[in-house]
């Protein structure tokens, strides 16, 4: 392989498919994609569900290889709490270690993580035992921004700064004092294969058994829990106020659906189905594809909206339908008023006006999809990783020149 060494810690167990595991595998194979070689290490949660590891490429639709590591200790479940993070700190410490003595003869490794606390203990040694660190960088890709003196620190001591979205990115540079030639930033893109792979609205509905549905068909696939239910009651709220559109959500434990499902009985709403957690991410494309409308309305609770872009954006972006989001500072590297429909944030009624606006204007809403298909299809993890690979190469050249 002609590309550096890619090591990324995560801090998530990738044998449950979820959100943010799905975004770091992804992102390593878009490193593999671009001829480097990959080494993901993560931890182990065991769990009865957990999916085979040696299905990975299948349930997250990968199409090149990647080397994961998994940490010796076996969580019982999920990891949660300092001593938890502390453990796998420090498993990860001594997993770099043991890689970097390997890797003495490459001549460029790249150590990658979304955690500051994984980081830190890398970059206090750094400090300490230069050497041990020749020809390896240490680059903390941010998908939020903490103002703490302990986040700030690895800001400051990473040899470069990448973050999902131009928000972010702007405050840490400025918090840490950074060159903003040493810092860039990713969006949350889509991987080729799901380029290729798209179906039409039809044979999505087919799949999944939805082709006799005779109403317009809202969309919602994200996290339905039991806490952060602003953004749920919205959505539910809204699907009262339009009992004419059938509402899909995906994800979501039983405990979680329970509480919904009670939630819609006791205010009357019916035109709502809940599929439940989908072991294979893979098969949320077409549900996103079957839609007329997807949403994605996140709120305050739980989230910082300057910071925080959903990773289903792109993939909205992709399914060639329209997308009623609000307009937050994180999420306008992607979304404009050419391709989505803004819906005021935290607000049901104006929710449920835009969703009835975007059925009842086919035309607009179609020309707005199709500027969104046509924005998201550069932004793939193989195409965002490949910029990033000549990125760090500037920054080499420009080290070496110094």
């Amino acid at each position: 392989m002609s590309g550096p060494v890619l090591i990324y810690l995560s801090p998530y167990d990738i044998l449950r498919p979820r959100t943010n595991q799905v975004s770091d595998v992804r992102f390593c194979e878009g490193f593999a994609q671009n001829d480097c070689e990959v080494h993901l290490i993560v931890p182990f949660v065991y769990r009865n569900d957990n999916i085979p590891k040696e299905e990975i490429a299948r349930y997250y639709g990968l199409e090149k290889d990647i080397t994961v590591h998994y940490l010796p200790y076996r969580f019982k479940s999920d990891i949660n709490g300092k001593w938890d993070a502390i453990r796998v700190a420090l498993l990860d410490f001594f997993k770099v270690l043991s890689l970097l003595k390997k890797m003495q003869d490459k001549d460029d490794v790249i150590i990658i993580s979304r955690s500051t606390f994984l980081l830190r203990p890398l970059l206090f040694l750094r400090k300490i035992f230069p050497n041990t660190f020749d020809n390896t960088r240490i680059i903390h890709w941010a998908h939020d921004f903490k103002n703490r003196k302990s986040w700030i620190k690895v800001y400051k001591d990473s040899d470069a700064l990448l973050a999902t979205n131009s928000s972010i990115l702007q405050d840490m540079v400025k918090a840490a004092g950074t060159n903003p030639d040493h810092a860039t930033y990713t969006l949350n893109p889509i991987t080729a294969s799901q380029v290729k792979e798209r179906v039409s609205k039809e044979d999505a509905r087919k799949e999944l058994g939805l082709d006799k549905i005779n109403k317009p068909l809202i969309v919602y696939t994200g996290k339905i829990g039991i806490n952060y239910e602003q953004e749920i009651i919205h959505i539910l709220g809204a699907a009262g106020k339009l009992s004419e559109y059938q509402f899909l959500l995906t994800g979501g434990k039983p405990e979680a659906l329970k509480k919904w499902q009670q939630w819609c009985e006791e205010r009357n709403i019916s035109n709502v189905r809940f599929t439940g957690y989908l072991t294979d991410y893979t098969r949320i494309r077409y549900y996103q594809q079957a839609a007329d409308v997807l949403v994605s309305y996140y709120t305050r609770q739980g989230h910082d909206i300057r910071y925080n872009l959903p990773n289903k954006l792109c993939e909205y972006m992709l399914s060639g339908n329209v997308i009623v989001s609000p307009d937050y500072p994180a999420t306008q590297d992607l979304l404009h008023s050419n391709n989505c429909i803004f819906a005021k944030p935290e607000d049901t009624e104006e929710l449920a006006e835009k969703i009835r606006y975007a059925i009842n204007h086919p035309e607009i809403s179609h020309q707005l999809a199709m500027q969104a298909l046509e924005d998201v299809q550069q932004i793939t993890f193989q195409k965002r990783t490949a910029a990033l690979l000549e990125f760090f190469k500037r920054l080499k050249n420009k080290s070496s020149d110094s």
